[in-house]
């Protein structure tokens, strides 16, 4: 076991010598900069001519920024002429305007990639603020039937700049064939449907798989204990009922064979399973006694905690994703981790170097995906997305979901599909020989898991010494808990999200898409982008590697540590789930709700006069006094005259609409048609989720398919004979 925290991750050769200019403001902007940052890039920070108001924002704003290089705006053009990448845009702020156009600067330097984030990706000018997009897009209807709920943390924000770092990515391995830049859009809109692309889903032909999503208005085992403290229990694994049941006492038998998958036949009250019994048993154990009995008896399992208590774990602390910058500020680090593999540098082949004209900026890259869930899978649906040939690896024993088909597809989108029994060494065999024609390989095995596949790192560059690898598992590689079961909902409850999500004195909530999931497999397709750059340039060989503890804690990425140990950011949303303040809110109107952005002392001033309120002239100083008179005045006021109002008043004001997604016409940016001949007509949005000004973009032909529905075709490709194909079919190595 390790003694300490891991040594700083080596920064890849290639990185090294990339020049960002950091031009944006806000969060998804400095989230962007940082991970470039972090990765060993060398970034240069030219702030807005009167300040940037966001360090007012975010108490972690000067720590995202903590290695960029602050550059007077008169360098602006020197900046930019040496730069590889510019990102621009990002939030908006009253008053606060850009100098720059990205299409200009995209003429003036032709190398230059230019990463422009915004709130919509067709709507420049609406502002774009978390909170807005949210209820425009119907992200704030997603958990609850009856009303609207501002989400935990800032979701668009943090997926936008997943998305953004992916595309960038994206786009600097294309500029090694090509020599060029270009324009890469994301905006917020697409960042929150990276979260919710399960859910905005629609089929003309849906199966009961399809229809059978985690449905509004869940019940998630979170259960209260003895010390009115909380635990997040996750069923699934072999014999979770009887399992839980010891570790409750509760008594009587069940079936030991029972996992007690979500149902939708049990209502949304009890689909992860009898919620009202686990509870009241969980209600006599404190939650210590009752974490260990559950851990003892297999069953995934964690103490719900308050944002900033898992810093202090021995896991956490182990995998050093908490860093201490030079002032003694603490804050949340990269979520990943790359090394140089032990091989010679090997030269890319010409597949790599050159793709045919108007092909999608990866066409040509291979990449073999063992991965099951969601959190491995979304790492290479990203890639396919850009024109990557994915290869899915399954096995016999089919697909493995806790959130229902449509997660499924969402995380394995534009991919080819193969079945395996990895268990023979038949199978072990043509996995190998798939990964000897790959440029990367991923799975998110539990440790161990990997060596007796032949999927180990030793083994892999055996096999093919230039191979990319991504290592996705739930703790970590190493450490107390690195062989513990992992799940979306127990890490959104142990990093604090479910804390923060429930509100001020209310129980946990845990949201009904795999945050984490999805954020992990973002974190995983820049893992692997970055070993394909730096195979372009250099020949060498690089492992990424990343879990859902660290993604889990980088989501919580706007707290830090003063150095008294004070703790700063990432508060937990009001009592009614509406906002994180008062002028950056939800308020039910007389017919709706609305959700406003005040963002600034005077839009706030704007506010209270409109609606006839003596309210404190410092937005600041506002609190729940506040917010009740706001609520009081605005429900007796009609949605379409409030916005009418607010807009004349310069005021930011959304309505929020739900199922907004499906009210919008298909425009190929996030919301997509295609034609599925399992499902017939489908209206998505899976993605791609960014878009390009040059590159072109492929959608995949079919929504899903079956396990090993391209097995035949995949090993044709890769010299297998008919007949040999066949004899592998009737003895089940592969299906």
């Amino acid at each position: 076991m390790q003694s300490g925290p891991p040594p700083p991750t080596p920064t890849p050769t290639a990185v090294q010598h990339l020049r960002i200019a950091d031009l944006g403001v806000g969060m998804a902007a400095a989230l962007v900069a940082k991970q470039f940052a972090e990765l060993g890039a060398q970034v240069s920070r030219i702030e807005p001519p009167g300040g940037d108001p966001f360090h007012q924002l975010y108490p972690a704003y000067r720590f995202w920024h903590r290695h960029a290089a602050l550059t007077p705006i008169a360098h602006a053009d020197s900046l930019l002429a040496s730069a590889d990448v510019c990102i621009l845009g990002g939030e908006d702020y009253p008053g606060l305007t850009s100098p720059w156009n990205a299409e200009a600067l995209s003429r003036q330097h032709p190398r230059l990639i230019i990463l422009q984030i915004q709130g919509y990706p067709n709507e420049p000018t609406r502002p774009a603020v978390d909170l807005l997009v949210q209820a425009r897009t119907g992200a704030v209807y997603e958990q609850f039937a009856a009303r609207p709920i501002a989400a935990g943390f800032s979701l668009p924000s943090y997926g936008a700049a997943l998305q953004g770092l992916v595309a960038t990515w994206v786009a600097l391995v294309e500029r090694e064939r090509s020599g060029l830049g270009q324009v890469v859009g994301i905006s917020l809109a697409a960042g929150a449907a990276m979260f919710w692309s399960p859910f905005w889903m629609k089929a003309e032909r849906a199966d009961a798989g399809f229809t059978g999503i985690t449905p509004r208005d869940v019940r998630q085992l979170i259960l209260r204990c003895a010390d009115s403290r909380y635990v997040q229990i996750t069923m699934g694994v072999p014999g979770a009922l009887a399992k839980v049941h010891a570790a409750l006492g509760i008594p009587g038998t069940v079936d030991p064979h029972d996992r007690c998958m979500p149902d939708p036949a049990r209502g949304a009250a009890n689909f992860y399973g009898d919620f009202d019994l686990l509870n009241t048993h969980a209600a006599r154990h404190p939650r210590a006694s009752l974490l260990r009995a559950l851990h003892q008896a297999g069953v995934p399992a964690e103490a719900v905690l308050a944002p900033g208590e898992c810093w202090d774990d021995e896991q956490t602390r182990l995998n050093g994703i908490i860093e201490t910058s030079a002032d003694g500020w603490r804050g949340v680090g990269s979520p990943l981790r790359i090394r140089r593999a032990a091989t010679p540098p090997q030269p890319a082949p010409q597949r790599l170097r050159a793709a045919p004209p108007g092909a999608p900026p990866l066409a040509g890259i291979k990449i073999i995906d063992c991965g099951v869930f969601v959190a491995g899978p979304y790492a290479s649906k990203l890639l396919a997305d850009y024109g990557a040939d994915v290869t899915r690896v399954e096995p016999p024993t089919g697909r493995s979901t806790m959130s229902g088909e449509r997660t499924i597809i969402s995380a394995n989108f534009g991919k080819r599909t193969i079945c395996v029994d990895a268990k023979s060494s038949e199978g072990r065999a043509i996995l190998a020989r798939l990964c000897a024609h790959a440029d990367a390989v991923l799975h998110n095995f539990r440790p161990g898991v990997s060596s007796r596949l032949g999927l180990d790192q030793a083994t892999l560059r055996q096999i093919n010494p230039s191979l990319i690898t991504l290592e996705t598992t739930a703790y970590g590689a190493t450490g107390p808990k690195a062989a513990a079961p992992g799940f979306d909902m127990i890490m959104q409850a142990h990093c604090g999200l479910q804390h923060r999500a429930g509100g001020a004195g209310n129980p946990p909530l845990c949201s009904r898409t795999p945050l984490v999931d999805f954020a992990t497999g973002a974190v995983g397709a820049i893992g692997l982008l970055v070993g394909l750059y730096e195979r372009l340039r250099t020949g060498n060989a690089l492992a990424a590697e990343s879990n859902l503890l660290n993604v889990g804690t980088y989501m919580m990425a706007e707290l830090v540590r003063a150095p008294d140990g004070t703790q700063l950011g990432a508060p937990a949303l009001d009592s009614s789930q509406s906002g994180f303040h008062p002028a950056e809110s939800l308020y039910q109107t007389a017919d709706g709700w609305v959700a406003i952005a005040a963002r600034s002392d005077a839009m706030a001033s704007a506010l209270a006069r409109l609606l006839g309120l003596a309210l404190p002239a410092s937005r600041a100083a506002w609190g729940e006094a506040e917010r009740a008179h706001l609520a009081t005045a605005i429900r007796g006021q009609s949605t379409a005259a409030l916005a009418q109002a607010a807009g004349a008043h310069g005021i930011w004001l959304e309505p929020c609409i739900r199922d907004a997604w499906e009210q919008s016409p298909p425009d190929g940016t996030i919301l997509r048609e295609m034609h599925d001949d399992v499902y017939g007509n489908v209206t998505h949005c899976i993605g791609p989720l960014a878009t390009f000004s040059r590159s072109q973009t492929q959608p995949a032909s079919r929504l899903s398919a079956m396990p090993g529905q391209d097995t035949r075709s995949i090993l044709a490709e890769h010299g297998i004979s008919t007949a040999q194909v066949e004899a592998w079919l009737r003895e089940k190595v592969v299906v």
